[in-house]
């Protein structure tokens, strides 16, 4: 997602939906309708709709839900899949995800689809989920002493967060063993920058999402790097979805030099603003990692870095969002996020469900998309059985060099002999058998796995390496 600033238009947008909003109960209060749209016959279609809804359906509906659908179904039919109808509590998580501010225990929850666990996949460092002795890989069973069996992601996120210092209790598997965890709550910022000192002086920005404070955060970061004798630059915005126009501008003018196309943002009728760098620029070699799931404002960052600053891209091709949002809000705390824009990079290509493509192609190896494997089974899986969790098990085996036999999701005797030494390895009881010890083993190890070898990142140390040789 990009935002920028509320348009005038916009404003009008919230006015047209409250007039309609007002004109429909106003007919049921005094039988006349002035409205502009009198004369079309959808409009007294829906007029009719909401009549018969209101009148007839077998039980009592609330004014306001069938108008809050209306309106979720007017923006909707558009068809475009970024804009939409938020409700109060949806606006609320979309504020929480631009500012990168939020209460609750600091941990990333997945749900998978598979097994419909619900497993912690990120401990944020320091936070009261770290305290309390939570990992990535822990199975969510219960919080507050309901059980997770069912229960969607939004669901158990909404049950966690609460007001800072107020207590949750979780009930978590790790391995064979159920923990009951209570954590305190926090109001916590998401770190949204990450800055390392690589071999020979090669500084690394690794930003995950453009929020308000991500440019301040890069910016001071990148100073520290400079400081620090940093000789050339990494920008990672591999996995980045986008975030804040103003974020990506900021950023953008400390990398670029002065006068430097950033962003073309093109509008409805076709008149295009170009955003243009104000800053100095970094006087290094430079090179911007990138990946299918770098999105929005992280591929205006690498398009702005590749065609005014001559800058390469290492990875693989964008995802291809080439729109921009606003947000409009309403004083009941709900609000709609709406396409007013598409922007183009500082060539003029629109990248929309295209994509950027890399300048250096470098392949995600494929056990990065295994997903993580079950540990809520109840028997163990051995010799025979055959499913798709025993094809994730053997991929995982090969990519931390133990030899399954195949890959098919056939549990054969070769499979078991993997699974054993991997299990004699890393100190549980040696059965053979895919149990949740085991499971919970393997996901680490593969988390482990992804942390050590990048070669992405590879890629562009060796590039920086012979720039810096050949200075």
């Amino acid at each position: 997602m990009v935002n920028n600033r509320i348009g005038k238009w916009s404003r009008l947008l919230g006015t047209v939906v409250i007039t309609a909003t007002v004109t429909v109960l106003g007919l049921k209060w005094v039988g006349a309708d002035f409205s502009p749209l009198a004369g079309e016959a959808s409009y007294q279609k829906f007029l009719s709709a909401y009549e018969l809804l209101s009148e007839n359906y077998f039980q009592q509906v609330p004014p306001q839900k069938l108008l809050e659908g209306a309106i979720g179904g007017m923006v909707q039919s558009v068809g475009d899949p970024f804009s939409l109808y938020m409700n109060p509590g949806m606006t609320a998580r979309f504020r929480e995800l631009v500012t990168s501010h939020f209460q609750g225990i600091g941990a990333v929850l997945s749900l998978q689809l598979q097994s419909g666990n619900m497993v912690i996949t990120t401990v944020m460092p320091g936070s009261p989920a770290q305290k309390a002795g939570l990992a990535p890989g822990d199975v969510l069973l219960k919080i507050a002493g309901v059980s997770t069996s069912g229960m969607s992601l939004e669901q158990a996120v909404e049950k966690i967060r609460g007001p800072q210092g107020t207590y949750v209790t979780l009930d978590i598997r790790r391995g064979d063993q159920e923990h009951t965890v209570k954590v305190m709550r926090a109001r916590l910022a998401q770190a949204t920058v990450y800055a390392r000192m690589l071999p020979d002086q090669i500084g690394y920005l690794l930003i995950t999402q453009f929020s308000e404070d991500t440019a301040t955060t890069f910016v001071r970061d990148l100073d520290i790097l400079k400081k620090s004798g940093a000789r050339a630059l990494i920008i990672d915005v591999r996995d980045d979805p986008g975030g804040l126009l103003q974020s990506v501008a900021r950023i953008s003018d400390a990398l670029l030099p002065k006068s430097k196309k950033i962003v073309q943002i093109q509008d409805r009728n076709g008149k295009r603003e170009v955003l243009r760098s104000t800053g100095g620029g970094v006087q290094m070699p430079m090179v911007c990692l990138i990946n299918g799931n770098s999105a929005s404002a992280a591929e205006i960052l690498a398009g702005a870095l590749k065609e005014s600053a001559n800058v390469p891209l290492i990875g693989e091709r964008t995802y291809g969002k080439g729109t921009v949002q606003e947000t409009r809000g309403f004083t009941d705390g709900s609000s709609i996020k709406l396409t007013v824009a598409r922007w183009l990079t500082p060539d003029g290509q629109w990248i929309h469900k295209r994509g950027i493509a890399p300048t250096i192609a470098v392949p995600t190896p494929s056990y990065y998309r295994l997903s993580a494997l079950s540990m809520n089974l109840s028997t163990p899986y051995g010799l025979n059985a055959n499913n798709v969790q025993i094809a994730v098990l053997q991929r995982m085996l090969l990519a931390l060099g133990f030899n399954p036999g195949r890959t098919d999701g056939y549990f054969s005797q070769e499979t078991k002999d993997a699974v054993s030494v991997f299990q004699r390895q890393n100190h549980i009881p040696v059965t053979g058998e895919l149990n949740n010890a085991t499971a919970y083993a393997l996901n680490v190890a593969m988390l482990r796995l992804k942390q050590r070898e990048d070669p992405q990142l590879t890629a562009a140390i060796g590039y920086l390496e012979q720039k810096l040789i050949r200075q």
